[in-house]
């Protein structure tokens, strides 16, 4: 049986969605975040001490959206966009938007904001970081126009990837920043039930 190594609030919890949504079985071995600080053991695992990491076999990863492709096309999922497909380039598009555009900004701003001794050059550091979050989510806001999903109409890996810093920004309350159609369409995400499933046991 495959192993997955996750965290709660981590992007492992895409991995525990999609092979929720695909029916997969795995064994989930949930941690305290970060397990490098309060899991020592899990670096003769792991090295790197970060999660998600999947182990099938020989097989090994550990990048979420790596995990997620792999399960998805070894299960044949509708989870990814076939090669032939005229929407193709769209869902690779919001499959790197959530983990690249979106993310990047998300992440800075989570770091400066951890910084205990403000200064104006740290004010200024969050308050660019935050204009950039607002950037990036005007881009997703303005793709969700008549759309339910953000590529072939239906449920992708690219919706996958954009769920979690989605998660994040509520976590960094930062919800303000969401249009009412990504408030709308990250509800809907939310609602299904391999999500709920999926957090009940990320």
């Amino acid at each position: 049986m495959m192993t997955v190594y996750s965290a709660p609030n981590t992007r492992a919890i895409r991995v525990i969605w999609v092979l929720q949504e695909i029916g997969a079985k795995a064994e989930i071995r949930s941690m305290p975040y970060p397990p490098r600080q309060h899991a020592p053991d899990y670096f003769a695992v792991n090295p790197t001490g970060m999660v998600p990491l999947l182990i099938d076999g020989e097989v090994r990863l550990g990048e979420s959206m790596a995990i997620c492709d792999y399960l998805a096309t070894k299960h044949g999922s509708p989870l990814v966009v076939p090669t032939d497909d005229p929407e193709r380039p769209q869902f690779l598009q919001w499959l790197w938007y959530g983990e690249s555009t979106l993310m990047t900004p998300l992440s800075r701003l989570n770091i400066v904001r951890r910084v205990e001794h403000k200064t104006p050059e740290v004010d200024a550091l969050i308050a660019g970081a935050r204009d950039h979050v607002a950037e990036r989510l005007e881009m997703l806001e303005e793709r969700l126009e008549g759309r339910e999903f953000l590529a072939a109409g239906r449920l992708t890996l690219a919706d996958v990837s954009v769920s979690y810093p989605l998660h994040l920004v509520g976590m960094l309350g930062l919800d303000n920043l969401l249009g009412p159609r990504a408030v709308a369409y990250h509800e809907r995400l939310r609602a299904r039930p391999a999500y709920q499933r999926a957090l009940a046991v990320a």
